[in-house]
C-alpha cells in the first residue's frame, strides 16, 4: 500500500506542477513531511542537498525520498512515477505548442505562472532555512552562495561543492 500511495503521490505532484521541478518542494514537503510523516523535515532536506550534489536533482531526491520509504523497489518505482506524467504530457502538448506560443493570452497566463513559481520558490526557500540556518557558519554559506550566483558567472556545482567543502571545515 505504501508503494501505491509514493507511486500516485508523486504522479500527481508531477502531472499538476508547472513551472519546473523546484516548484514542487513545497508539495513533496507538505505530503511526505507533514502528512504522511515518512519523512523528517531534516531527512527531506537531506533528500533535497543529495540531489544538489548530483547530476539531474530531481530524479535523485525522489529516489532518495523512494528508497528511504520502501527500498529499492520504492526508489525505483519513485523515479517512474516522477516521469511518467512528464511524458505523457509532453507528448499531448508538444503537438499543440507551436501553435498557440505567440497568443497574447498564453503570454500574459506564462507571466502570471512565473510570478506564482517565484512566490512558491520564497516559501520554500524560507520553510527550509528556518531548519537549516541554524548558526552563523551556515547563515554566512547561504548568504555568500546567494552572492556569488548572483552577481558572478560561476557554475552553481562548485558553489555547491564549495558550500560543502566550507561546512565540512567550520560546521
Amino acid at each position: 500500500m505504501i508503494l501505491f500511495t509514493l507511486c500516485a503521490t508523486l504522479f500527481v505532484i508531477n502531472a499538476l506542477t508547472i513551472g519546473g521541478g523546484y516548484v514542487m518542494l513545497p508539495m513533496l514537503q507538505e505530503e511526505f513531511v507533514m502528512k504522511h510523516h515518512w519523512l523528517t523535515n531534516q531527512e527531506f532536506l537531506d533528500a533535497i542537498a543529495m540531489g544538489q550534489i548530483t547530476p539531474g536533482p530531481l530524479t535523485v531526491m525522489n529516489a532518495f525520498i523512494g528508497y528511504k520509504i520502501a527500498g529499492l523497489s520504492g526508489a525505483l518505482l519513485a523515479m517512474a512515477s516522477s516521469y511518467l506524467p512528464c511524458i505523457i504530457i509532453v507528448t499531448l502538448v508538444a503537438k499543440f505548442y507551436y501553435s498557440y506560443k505567440d497568443s497574447t493570452i498564453v503570454s500574459a497566463s506564462f507571466r502570471g505562472v512565473k510570478a506564482a513559481v517565484i512566490g512558491l520558490l520564497a516559501a520554500v526557500s524560507i520553510t527550509l532555512g528556518e531548519s537549516s540556518l541554524i548558526d552563523p557558519i551556515t547563515v554566512t554559506i547561504a548568504v555568500g552562495s546567494f552572492a556569488v550566483i548572483a552577481f558572478t558567472k560561476l557554475e552553481p556545482t562548485f558553489v555547491i561543492v564549495g558550500a560543502g567543502i566550507v561546512g565540512w571545515l567550520f560546521c
